[in-house]
């Protein structure tokens, strides 16, 4: 019995860098139901978090940029409007747009779970 052969290089880093933010997305979640709970504590870590979660988001889609000819259309457009999301949602939080942040929130982590999955199940296109 043989391993499955390993993807593609490139499959590997874009698989790694939506990974990252994925489960920055889902951290900020869990940080921010824990504020909204009444554990003001939390509040620092969610903050922190979002600085953390914008940085991963942008140099996610910088490296959907870079790779684009692997990544494909769809999963480079998909990484460009999380990096853009997650942006408005940093602002929404800082300006204290809360209603509008969870709102937000939600779509942003769904934007993510889709360009998980995309990634994920792409397949390296064939060279012409």
């Amino acid at each position: 019995m043989r391993l499955p052969a390993m993807p593609h290089p490139h499959l590997i880093v874009l698989r790694s860098a939506v990974t990252v933010v994925l489960s920055c997305l889902i951290g900020q979640a869990g940080w921010a139901a824990a504020f909204l709970d009444g554990q003001d504590r939390y509040l620092r870590h969610h903050q922190v978090g979002a600085w953390v979660t914008l940085a991963a988001a942008v140099l996610s889609a910088l490296v959907y940029l870079l790779l684009r000819r692997s990544a494909g259309p769809v999963n480079t457009t998909l990484a460009v409007l999380l990096a853009l999301a997650v942006t408005v949602q940093f602002a929404l939080g800082e300006t204290d747009q809360r209603a509008l942040h969870i709102f937000l929130g939600v779509l942003v982590v769904m934007l993510g779970t889709a360009l998980t999955s995309w990634t994920y199940r792409h397949e390296m296109p064939s060279r012409r």
